[in-house]
Parts: structure tokens; sequence; C-alpha cells
């Protein structure tokens, strides 16, 4: 038997693709602030402890995006050092990305627009801020059991995207520390947005009520 194949990406790529694509998602989604607690009947303590915990629920958000858009973008990475870096590679990458965000939010807006039709009166948010974050800590969430699963994990992930994953990578660490930034980002939204607020003896936005308009008196 000949020496084990020498892994053909770097082992600094991984760790700086996941802490870049971290720090882009924090600084688009993070400074965007929501305006839906204005249509909510919450009082000035009310308003401003959510107002707070809202910012680090945000973060959960734009951490949750970042690890899961890492998960998606590194078999692509890994096939660039593999075979060549091409603009038509790169744009494949992109798409492949955004498209498993989108499908996470575009899954959370079904949930929460049939959720809105069956507690109308209730706070469910479609910003899509929340919609994103949601969305990535969902689909991530479910890459992250099975990664962590005693058995399979990552070598057949996939059908071998995982096996060779594993061949090229120096080492696997930081798959396995983007899985469980995003196990943690479930629940830091939780903390922030249900239990935070429940233990200060605040509603949480969701069971807020909104604010009903009247409309126009003829």
């Amino acid at each position: 038997m000949g020496p084990p194949a020498l892994p053909v990406v770097p082992g600094y790529v991984p760790f700086g693709l996941l802490v870049a694509l971290e720090a882009v998602a924090v600084l688009v989604l993070v400074p965007r602030r929501s305006a839906a607690r204005r249509e909510l009947l919450l009082c000035a303590r009310c308003a401003g402890l959510h107002e707070r915990t809202e910012r680090f629920a945000r973060v959960a958000d734009a951490l949750a995006v970042g690890a899961l858009a890492f998960l998606v973008s590194l078999p692509f990475v890994a096939a660039g050092f593999e075979s060549g870096f091409s603009v038509g590679g790169s744009l494949v990458a992109v798409s492949a990305t955004l498209a498993v965000v989108a499908l996470g939010a575009e899954a959370c807006f079904l949930a929460r627009s049939l959720a809105a039709q069956l507690w109308p009166r209730l706070s469910w948010s479609v910003e899509p801020v929340r919609l994103v974050g949601a969305g990535a800590r969902l689909i991530g969430a479910l890459l992250a059991l099975y990664l962590f699963q005693p058995g399979p994990g990552l070598p057949v992930l996939f059908d071998g995207v995982g096996k060779r994953l594993a061949s090229d990578l120096a080492a696997t660490w930081p798959i396995y520390a983007a899985a469980a930034i995003l196990v943690a980002t479930v629940a830091g939204a939780v903390l922030a947005r249900w239990l935070i607020p429940l233990v200060l003896h605040s509603m949480p936005t969701t069971l807020a009520v909104r604010v009903e308009s009247t409309g126009d008196v003829a």
C-alpha cells in the first residue's frame, strides 16, 4: 500500500471560510431593526425588553445563516481545490447556498402563514430576517442531528459527499463546529424570544396581541 493521500484543501481554508461567512451574515442581518413591535399591544417596559432581547436573537439568526452557508458551500470549495476554480463553479456554489437558505425561509413562511390563519390575533412575524434565520436553524438543526448521531456521521453524508470531504480536508472539526453553532443558535433564539420575556414577566412577541385597525368610518 502507498502512503495515504494528502488533503488537497489547506487547513486554514475551512476555518477562514466559516469565520468569513459568519462575519458577513452578522454585518448584513443584525443591524436591521424590527418594526413589528409597533403593531403589538406592549407596555413601555415590555417594548424596551423586547428591543434588547431581539438584538441577541438577531445575532442567533445571523450565526445560523452563516453556519448553514458554510456547510453548503464547503463541498464546492473543496471541489475547487481538487479540480480548479472557475466562474461557473463559483456561480453554482453561490446559487446552491442561496437556494438552501431560501428553501428554509420559504418553509418557515408557509408554516407561519398557516399559523396566522389558525390563530389570527397572535403575532406571526414574517420579517425576512426572522424567516431566513428560522429557516437556517431548521435545516441546520436537521444536518446537525445527522452529523452528531452515532453511526454514519460525516463519511457517508449525502451519498459520498461527506466521505470526499473527509479525505480532502486536513481536519473536519470546522464542520462539527458549524453544526454546534446551529444547535446553539436554536437555544439562543428560544432563550431571547421566549424564555427571557417569560422569566421577566413579559409576553413573547408571538403571543402578544396585535393592534387591530378599525379603518375609516363612512
